[in-house]
């Protein structure tokens, strides 16, 4: 199966975090099955290349739930959430997932990218994020820069895989300018303290605020939109929002994505 660079960098990503990625074709046959998915359920590449991914991990999905999210890719939009999978020994595990059409030239469905881990929730945000740092640094050494600024014990409802999701399909937006060697730094810190205060947005101290921008590239807030861009993966980002609940706007320099700006509703201590 022929993927694009960017798609080539997300399997690098999630996989050096440890999540499972498994693509298929159209009809289901596994065409790739990271290292990750190797560990999680038990299967070797070379024994599942070309067989049915329904065979390899059971899937317990409803037919009409399973109509559902085919319903989605075939919009060329991305489904996130939970279901119970099985491994090679016929352990069950709850599973957090997310699929990830692979569209042909005529806008048809040609594949999937299936993204999974065991769900955990609720996430402490400081151990996944240096977690997520250095799987960065595995990819694109020396250039993901890191500011974390919140508190050892700050948590979010969302669980663990969906935000490492998110966060990795954030940082694909610079993936071209990453690869040439560009520079991108990772704030987080207390929502209040951001810079969309001044717009009349007001966040309690009980919000997380996470920007994701390249250093070389200074944002002029001239717009303030939800999801703003069409530009890949950012289209993908809308359902992974909706499963941390969180809310996501973006700064914008004239004519290009200059920041995403993310805010997570943190769980009381």
């Amino acid at each position: 199966m022929k993927v694009d660079r960017t798609t080539e960098r997300y399997f690098q990503l999630l996989d050096a975090v440890g999540q499972a990625v498994i693509a298929t074709d159209a009809s289901g046959l596994i065409a790739l099955w990271s290292r990750a998915a190797e560990s999680l359920y038990g299967w070797r590449a070379d024994e599942v290349i070309g067989r049915d991914v329904l065979e390899i991990t059971p899937m317990d999905v409803s037919r009409a739930r399973g109509a559902e999210i085919m319903q989605v890719l075939s919009r060329g939009e991305l489904w996130s959430g939970e279901f119970e999978v099985r491994t090679r020994r016929g352990k069950s595990l709850k599973a957090s997932v997310t699929d990830v059409p692979l569209l042909s030239d005529d806008q048809g469905v040609a594949g999937v990218i299936g993204v999974s881990a065991p769900s955990r929730a609720p996430t402490t945000l400081q151990p996944l994020l240096k977690r997520f740092k250095l799987a960065c640094n595995k990819v694109w050494p020396g250039q993901i820069f890191f500011e974390v600024s919140i508190s050892k014990k700050a948590r979010v409802a969302a669980t663990e895989p969906h935000m490492i999701q998110l966060l990795a399909l954030l940082i694909l937006l610079h993936a071209e300018a990453l690869d040439r060697g560009a520079e991108v730094e990772v704030i987080v810190g207390s929502a209040e303290k951001s810079p969309f205060t001044d717009f009349g947005l007001a966040f309690a101290s009980s919000a997380a605020y996470v920007r994701i921008a390249r250093r070389d590239a200074q944002p002029t807030f001239s717009v303030l939109r939800s999801l703003a861009f069409s530009a890949e993966p950012t289209k993908y980002t809308a359902s992974l929002v909706r499963m941390v609940g969180g809310m996501l706007i973006a700064g914008t320099a004239p004519g290009r994505a200059s920041a995403m700006h993310l805010f997570l509703p943190l769980e009381s201590e």
